[in-house]
């Protein structure tokens, strides 16, 4: 996933993981921690003997973790018109309702906008 964001290349990816032990999030953040000298900080962890191979980390990491089905609990949304101004606004998922949260005032959201939100989130 990180790899898609074209900052990085596959060989970078693939020591950050080697590095974090397979840990996706560990390794985003260490590539990000990392950009001004990735070259460096790569070669120093391939001369690094106490680094687990591929299949090590693969071994240690247990991807099976049940079935990945997800539900929208919430999203955050703009409201203005563009986004130099207005402000953001969260809306949550309570049983079957929306709740928007808007600064202060806290409401049943009748329309939230589903399709318009910068950012979406799920419950595994």
């Amino acid at each position: 996933l990180v790899e898609n964001l074209g900052c990085f290349t596959v060989d970078q990816v693939r020591a950050a993981l080697k590095h974090t032990n397979g840990a996706a999030d560990r390794a985003a953040d260490w590539l990000f921690s990392h950009m001004d000298d990735l070259d460096s900080a790569i070669a120093s962890l391939t001369s690094n003997d106490n680094i687990p191979s591929c299949s090590d980390s693969a071994k240690a990491v247990s991807l099976d973790s049940g079935e990945g089905k997800y539900t929208m609990i919430g999203m955050i949304s703009h409201i203005g018109k563009n986004t130099g101004s207005g402000h953001y606004v969260a809306h949550m998922k309570r049983g079957d309702k929306w709740v928007i949260f808007n600064d202060e005032k806290v409401a049943i959201s009748a329309s939230p906008p589903l399709a318009h939100a910068y950012l979406y989130l799920y419950q595994r």
